[in-house]
């Protein structure tokens, strides 16, 4: 699997005419071959879904179909997410929170569309989605009052600069259930809190009715929620060959 990079340190240089000849007799070798574009794959849904085990799931399926995959999440381990850690743990409003996931998420635009530029196929646990429910079920109280949505308007934040899904999966499941999953690795956070949790879902399945290339799995059973993505990782592989 491979690991997320960070750029390269130093400055760019100037090239001289003997490495300017190099790289167009690379291109010329190359000239005729062209890598297909990869594609993004985005397993959405409260903790406690099993979305991060179908994510790793579904890379080792393309693996085994020799497709070039990549596992990665969100919040990062770049500099924007490994802060984003440490305030959560501290406590923030929740505008300062929303902008920093923002913040992470555009390094990792970045980073995701030199991959897929390369021709990997991308599956991200979490996404822009998650923003818009998380933290605008934050924000709905003090929103309402002013007759404006606040998930809707983190959505629109995102589209001009946001790569946009291939597919997400938005994962749904009973809250109790998703609740004692995520009590058996440990203390619950903020974010995983009963009442909280169930505008969150409402939010999730709302953006779902009105965003394309989302698809809702509902079923109960983690074989059954693989077997379905699986199904469809495997209907894009058939539209792209």
């Amino acid at each position: 699997m491979m690991q997320r990079r960070d750029a390269p340190e130093g400055d760019v240089g100037s090239i001289s005419s003997e490495d300017l000849d190099e790289v167009l007799a690379a291109g010329n070798e190359l000239e005729g071959s062209v890598v297909t574009p990869g594609r993004l794959l985005v397993l959405e849904g409260i903790d406690g879904t099993g979305k991060s085990h179908v994510a790793e799931r579904v890379v080792r399926h393309l693996e085994a179909r020799e497709v070039s995959a990549i596992a990665t999440s969100e919040p990062t381990e770049g500099a924007a997410g490994r802060l984003l850690k440490r305030v959560l743990s501290d406590g923030v409003d929740p505008y300062t929170e929303l902008f920093l996931f923002m913040a992470d998420r555009a390094d990792h635009v970045l980073w995701m569309r030199a991959r897929l530029r390369e021709g990997n196929w991308v599956v991200c646990d979490r996404y822009a989605m998650s923003s818009a429910v998380y933290q605008g079920t934050y924000l709905e109280e003090e929103w309402e009052m002013r007759g404006r949505d606040p998930v809707a308007w983190i959505m629109d934040l995102h589209r001009p600069w946001w790569l946009e899904p291939d597919l997400t999966v938005l994962i749904v499941d009973e809250i109790d259930r998703c609740l004692a999953r995520v009590e058996e690795r440990g203390p619950a956070s903020k974010f995983e809190q009963r009442a909280y949790l169930e505008r969150v879902q409402a939010n999730y399945l709302r953006i779902a009715e009105t965003t394309d290339g989302v698809v809702v799995v509902d079923d109960p059973e983690l074989p059954d929620i693989e077997a379905a993505v699986l199904g469809r990782v495997e209907a894009m592989l058939g539209n792209q060959r």
